[in-house]
C-alpha cells in the first residue's frame, strides 16, 4: 500500500512536517503584511483592459463551465449543479483593498449549492461573504478539519470537515443536479490562522472535484512539493488545475507558503494535468509584486517549458469575470476548453 503524505498533528496544532515549529506572528506575519504596502501606488495596473471581461452567469449548465470571480474564487457550474470555491466578494483589509471590483457580484450569483474552503485564511475564507451566501436554501460547505465550528457559530447547517484523502460523494444536490459529483480533499503545503492565539488550529488543503470521469483539482495556496507527484499519481487523469502562480516576491519568505510561477508549472506537470488556469494573482496586491508580474513570469517561463503551441497543455489566463466552457469533442476526447463560441488558446 502506498504511504500517502499526512499532516504531522502536535498539541492541537496541524504541521507540513514534524521539523515545521509555528512561526511567531509579530515576526512572520506582521512583517509579510508592511512588506506588501511599500511602493502600493507603483504598483497597481494602468488601465482596466484588458483585466476585466464580464460575464452574466448561467443559472445552472450540464456542460461544465468555469468562472474567475477574482483572486482563488471561482464558480464551478457542472451537471445542474454550482460549486464555489474560496469566496471573498469585498476588500480583504482596509489596507488591501480591491484591485478590481468581482467578476460576479453576491446579488449576481446562481443558487450555490456548495461551498469548497482550501483553509481559513481571510482571503479564502471571507466572513462577510459567507454570511451573504446564507440565502441560498442548499448551501453545503466543506471545510478543512478544524474549521466546522467556525460556522456553527454562525448558524450555517450543511457543514462537513475533512482531512487529507477524505472522499465525499454527493448523488442528489440543489433543485438542478443530476448524476453523481465528489469532493476529495487534498494535501498542500501552507498553513491556517485566524485570530492572534488561533494558528495552525485547523486544517489546509487542496480539493480535487469529479465529475462524470472529469477531474477539476484546485491547489488552494502552497509551496512546491512532492504532493503534486502524488495527486498525480492517485488521479492518473486531472484535466483542469487552478494553479496559484503568486505573490512571488519577497522569495526567501514566500517560498515556504507560496508557489510563484515557474514553481506552478512544474506542480502542473507534476499533477499531470491538461488544462492550465492561473488563479491568486490581480485581485489583491500581496507581497511586493507588481500587479502583472507572476502573469508574465508565467508566460515566459510557459513557452520555455512547454511551449506557445502544445497540444498535451494548454494555458488558459482568464480575464476577471470571463467564463470558459468544456467539452469534448468527437475528434479529441480529451476536453477542451472554449471561450463562448470561438475556441483559442487565450494566451
Amino acid at each position: 500500500m502506498k504511504k500517502l503524505l499526512r499532516p504531522f498533528y502536535k498539541n492541537g496544532r496541524y504541521f507540513n512536517d514534524k521539523s515545521q515549529h509555528t512561526e511567531s506572528f509579530l515576526f512572520g506575519t506582521i512583517p509579510s503584511l508592511v512588506q506588501s504596502l511599500i511602493g502600493r501606488a507603483q504598483r497597481l495596473p494602468t488601465q482596466r483592459y484588458p483585466w476585466i471581461h464580464y460575464c452574466e452567469p448561467r443559472r445552472a449548465s450540464l456542460v461544465p463551465i468555469i468562472t474567475w470571480i477574482g483572486h482563488s474564487t471561482f464558480l464551478i457550474q457542472l451537471g445542474g449543479i454550482n460549486v464555489l470555491l474560496d469566496p471573498i466578494f469585498g476588500d480583504l483589509s482596509y489596507f488591501h483593498k480591491r484591485v478590481f471590483p468581482p467578476g460576479i457580484t453576491l446579488a449576481q450569483l446562481p443558487p450555490i449549492d456548495c461551498v469548497l474552503i482550501s483553509h481559513n485564511h481571510r482571503d479564502h475564507m471571507d466572513e462577510k461573504s459567507l454570511l451573504g451566501l446564507k440565502r441560498h436554501p442548499e448551501l453545503r460547505i466543506l471545510v478543512p478539519k478544524g474549521d466546522k465550528k467556525w460556522f456553527e457559530k454562525r448558524n450555517f447547517e450543511q457543514v462537513t470537515e475533512f482531512e487529507w484523502w477524505q472522499k465525499k460523494s454527493f448523488f442528489s444536490i440543489g433543485n438542478y443536479f443530476c448524476g453523481n459529483i465528489s469532493f476529495t480533499f487534498l494535501p498542500a503545503i501552507h498553513w491556517s490562522q485566524r485570530t492572534l492565539f488561533d494558528k495552525n488550529r485547523s486544517l489546509w488543503g487542496s480539493w480535487m472535484i469529479e465529475w462524470e470521469s472529469t477531474y477539476f483539482y484546485f491547489a488552494g495556496d502552497t509551496a512546491y512539493s512532492s504532493h503534486f507527484a502524488q495527486i498525480g499519481q492517485e488521479f492518473p487523469r486531472i484535466d483542469v488545475a487552478l494553479m496559484p502562480i503568486g505573490p512571488c516576491e519577497p522569495r526567501l519568505w514566500m517560498r515556504k507558503m507560496h508557489v510563484d510561477a515557474k514553481e506552478a508549472i512544474q506542480g502542473f506537470l507534476d499533477l499531470g494535468a491538461r488544462h492550465f488556469i492561473p488563479m491568486h494573482w490581480g485581485t489583491f496586491l500581496m507581497g511586493m509584486d507588481e500587479y502583472d508580474r507572476p502573469l508574465r513570469v508565467l508566460r515566459q517561463e510557459w513557452v520555455k517549458r512547454i511551449g506557445k503551441e502544445s497540444t498535451k497543455q494548454t494555458l488558459h489566463v482568464l480575464s476577471i469575470g470571463q467564463q470558459i466552457e468544456l467539452v469534448k469533442t468527437l475528434e479529441e476526447p480529451a476536453l477542451q476548453i472554449t471561450f463562448g463560441a470561438q475556441k483559442e488558446r487565450h494566451f
